[in-house]
């Protein structure tokens, strides 16, 4: 009696936790709608942060006063969004504040970046590809190998999978006289072969150094960075811009981003003038000209939104809109307390993750219980354990024992 108790409860729990997944799926899937925030950029004539409605056709445009401004004044007021339009019209100005534009230069200033949470939690296959960053011909090709770094570094041929041991002995040297110390934390890089120029990898060390290795003429190009000793590296993405002024995105362990300016020799940050993110939950937007850039952090409560000075990256305009809760925020506070899924959008591992929504859904399990306590005929002992079980698990726990038998009297 007493094992087929031991396995009545375990079938139980099973079903409680498919219901903890099952039911909060369906609900999802018909109640939730993804946040929707206006578009933002800031306005290098206006002087200020505009907000942007492309369905609206006669006034796409509204700044922070609430003045409203028509399609050809938009054009006008955003140049550096909206140069192509200009080119088309005829009305792309010869200088803007000063500073000479053609659309050469406007491509080449032009910077976009997109950093999500899941950048830092998607899996790697360990495999690398390291271009040539000084070829021949023009444009990048793609060699012949891979290699991997962890314990050490290996050139491995992609045709015959066999090491290449003179290759990698060389690489192997150079990482050492640099001071690299094994092993390897992380790469950041761009495989991309269409990207204009190649930069390498940047790699932190054991020690939590920063070094930037990139093969030049077929041979090793290594640089400690010096870059740890001031900033607590967590994460580099790397963007190789047109005009070569940095590498790319280096974000601190305090969620600060710099820039790791191209400077010859030297490897310079600059942070950006923005609050701190969180780098488990917070979306950055970046769209830069060569007078401002404009950026934007998702957060779960709002959108952070941000104007920097294009050469000092200094602040010179903020606005933050507030997060509007949906069907679904108010569906799963009240439903579930807890509830399970099998991935998060800020990861890109699929497994169990438990999800609590705050003590709302308690008062529903509460509710739940008394009802079963009070109308279910049952044993005295059975009633007790029936209602904890609800008060605990809630609508998955009731499904769980509306299945099962022995929720009624038998």
């Amino acid at each position: 009696m007493k094992f087929k108790n031991n396995i009545h409860i375990i079938i139980l729990l099973f079903v409680t936790l498919i219901g903890m997944w099952g039911v909060p799926a369906l609900l999802h899937k018909a109640t939730y709608v993804s946040d929707q925030y206006p578009f933002v950029y800031y306005s290098t004539i206006l002087k200020e942060i505009c907000l942007i409605d492309y369905k609206n056709k006669k006034f796409p445009m509204e700044d922070l006063k609430g003045n409203k401004y028509s399609t050809e004044q938009f054009d006008s007021l955003i140049p550096m969004l909206n140069y192509r339009q200009l080119m088309t019209d005829g009305k792309l100005p010869d200088s803007i504040n000063g500073k000479k534009i053609t659309p050469q230069i406007l491509r080449s200033k032009s910077v976009v970046y997109r950093y999500k949470p899941s950048d830092v939690g998607a899996p790697v296959n360990g495999l690398y590809i390291l271009f040539e960053s000084m070829p021949k011909r023009v444009g990048l090709e793609i060699p012949d190998d891979v290699f991997r770094l962890k314990n050490n570094i290996e050139f491995i041929d992609a045709k015959t999978n066999t090491l290449e041991t003179e290759k990698s002995e060389l690489f192997r040297q150079a990482l050492d006289k640099e001071g690299f110390q094994y092993p390897a934390r992380w790469l950041a890089g761009n495989p991309n072969p269409r990207k204009p120029y190649d930069e390498g990898y940047f790699i932190l060390d054991a020690n939590d150094q920063l070094f930037h290795l990139k093969m030049v003429n077929n041979r090793p190009y290594v640089k400690n960075t010096r870059i740890g000793e001031k900033i607590q590296v967590s994460y580099f993405s790397m963007l190789e811009v047109a005009d070569k002024r940095f590498y790319g995105f280096l974000f601190s362990k305090q969620g600060e981003i710099h820039i790791i300016e191209n400077d010859g020799a030297n490897y310079k940050t600059l942070q950006l003038d923005i609050a701190p993110i969180d780098m488990q939950k917070d979306e950055v937007i970046l769209m830069g000209n060569m007078f401002d850039w404009t950026i934007s952090v998702v957060t779960p409560l709002e959108k952070k939104n941000y104007a920097l000075d294009a050469e000092t990256l200094k602040r010179i305009g903020e606005h933050a809109i507030a997060r509007t809760p949906g069907k679904w925020d108010t569906v799963s506070k009240w439903a579930f307390p807890l509830y399970l899924t099998l991935e998060k959008p800020e990861s890109g591992y699929i497994r169990p993750y438990f999800h609590y929504t705050g003590i709302y859904g308690f008062a529903a399990n509460i509710v739940l219980a008394l009802l079963i306590v009070i109308f279910v005929s049952d044993s005295p002992k059975r009633k007790i354990f029936n209602g904890i079980y609800i008060l605990l698990t809630g609508v998955a726990g009731l499904i769980a024992l509306l299945i099962l038998p022995n929720f009624k009297n038998r």
